[in-house]
């Protein structure tokens, strides 16, 4: 893999030389396919429009999280921040880090790549046959579902954090994963499969982990590479760490079951019919899940950080499904929100 890693390199120093100046706008891009942002932004926001496609979504996209970490533990994958200076390349070439660069995890497949474009791919789909009858305009959403995978990779390159291979390996699975993923989501299931699905996440990955330690695989490599080679300690976050995505699923996957078999929920369930409730019910989503993530997570030791995430995250579902519907109909629009 040296030839392609090295490969990787020059393009990265490309980027990096022609796009000088606009790296505010990089990482900007980057955040924007950030794993989290489709638990805190994409989520509520097509939930705000429609119901059945935001839980579509959301399962979408702890599934495909879960997937990227197994596959991440099976793969081994490099990172550019830090092969540059274990290979001895650094000598070569000068390439700066960024805030967004010091991820600890393993580097392929591109989790931003692969759970963003997974999680999104539905929207697309449905939008594109909602306007199946406005001639060119039904390939606008695939325009821009395309653009901003792209600009995602391209912007994962070019801040050091996967090599090229890694995130077109992401853009294939997430699309993937998209198409075959959206027929499983569990709608009509019974609390007790959520709550199950949540323990098979996190016990799953528990599991796993075990097995691969035993056998004498270090799966804490990439952690102590990350700390070694960042040029910041404090850009090296806790919740980029590989738990912490498997908390983040597990929480999310028991948090859509407690929110869908609420007692609420059958009276909070239709969708917004007005582009002013759609807005309101956003509005309160993002505010609650702001105030959920307002205070920094207890880094104490692990267990405690890994068990508020996990507390953290099964209470985002809540807020989005339940609380800011209810929030919405008996504050601003009373009993007047029109039901399917």
């Amino acid at each position: 893999m040296d030839e392609v890693h090295v490969a990787g390199i020059a393009v990265a120093n490309v980027l990096q030389t022609h796009l000088r100046g606009s790296e505010e706008f990089w990482l900007w891009v980057t955040y924007l396919g950030d794993p989290a942002c489709v638990f805190l932004i994409y989520f509520p926001l097509v939930y705000s429009y429609k119901r059945r496609l935001g839980v579509t979504v959301l399962w979408l996209a702890l599934i495909s999280e879960w997937l990227n970490l197994v596959l991440k533990w099976f793969l081994f994958g490099e990172r550019p921040f830090w092969w540059i200076f274990e290979s001895g390349k650094d000598s070569d070439v000068k390439l700066k880090q960024f805030s967004s660069t010091c991820e600890t995890g393993p580097g392929s497949p591109s989790g931003h790549c692969m759970i963003t474009g997974s999680a999104l791919l539905p929207v697309v789909i449905f939008l594109t046959k909602q306007w199946s009858q406005r001639g060119t305009y039904r390939f606008i959403p695939i325009f821009l579902y395309s653009l901003l995978m792209m600009g995602i990779a391209v912007s994962r390159v070019l801040i050091l954090a996967h090599f090229p291979h890694q995130v077109l390996a992401g853009i294939i699975t997430g699309v993937f994963l998209g198409q075959v993923l959206e027929r499983t989501v569990p709608r009509n299931r019974s609390f007790v499969f959520f709550a199950l699905a949540s323990l098979l996440l996190l016990f799953g990955a528990v599991f796993i982990n075990w097995v691969m330690t035993v056998s004498g695989v270090d799966l804490s490599w990439s952690i102590h590479l990350a700390t070694k080679w960042c040029s910041k300690p404090e850009w090296v976050h806790p919740e980029t760490k590989p738990f912490s995505s498997v908390t983040r699923s597990a929480g999310n996957a028991l948090g859509l079951g407690l929110a869908l078999h609420c007692p609420l929920y059958r009276s909070l369930q239709g969708d917004n019919t007005r582009w002013l409730e759609r807005g309101v019910d956003l509005l309160f989503s993002i505010l609650l899940l702001k105030i959920l993530h307002i205070v920094p997570l207890p880094a104490s030791s692990p267990a405690v950080f890994y068990a508020s995430n996990f507390l953290c995250h099964s209470l985002c579902p809540l807020a989005v499904i339940i609380l800011a519907p209810f929030i919405k109909k008996k504050i601003c629009f009373g009993n007047t929100s029109k039901r399917d």
